[in-house]
């Protein structure tokens, strides 16, 4: 390969991977807050790759769309794919999106029978 080829491919792998990297970014979210989202009810919970989803509606009707890491990383917290179905009514810790709108990333849950799944920021 020539020259010109090796740095053409290496400045393709540079910019793919740096795109790969910030769409698993959690950058949106303002990690140094943590917002309580009580007795919210779940309308669902999509255990998915790259990223499971939790999507809630408070008594007030607001809907939040709270995003959790990959299936691997929610089990390593305690979460499962059956762990929390629609109609369940919850305690959500979120970090809140950056932008002021309703989602955030799951910190940690607070199940029907009283036990937090996830960890709560200090």
């Amino acid at each position: 390969m020539n020259r010109k080829a090796i740095q053409g491919a290496v400045l393709a792998t540079v910019a793919l991977s740096a795109s790969a990297s910030a769409h698993h970014s959690f950058a949106m979210f303002d990690k140094a807050r943590e917002i309580e989202l009580k007795n919210v009810t779940v309308k669902d919970w999509q255990w998915t790759s790259p990223h499971t989803w939790l999507f809630v509606v408070a008594a007030d009707g607001t809907k939040y769309s709270i995003e959790g890491g990959n299936p691997g990383v929610m089990r390593r917290m305690g979460f499962a794919k059956g762990t929390i179905a629609a109609g369940d009514k919850l305690t959500v810790y979120i970090s809140p999106l950056k932008n002021g709108e309703k989602g955030g990333a799951i910190n940690a849950v607070r199940l029907p029978n009283g036990k937090i799944l996830g960890e709560r920021l200090k």
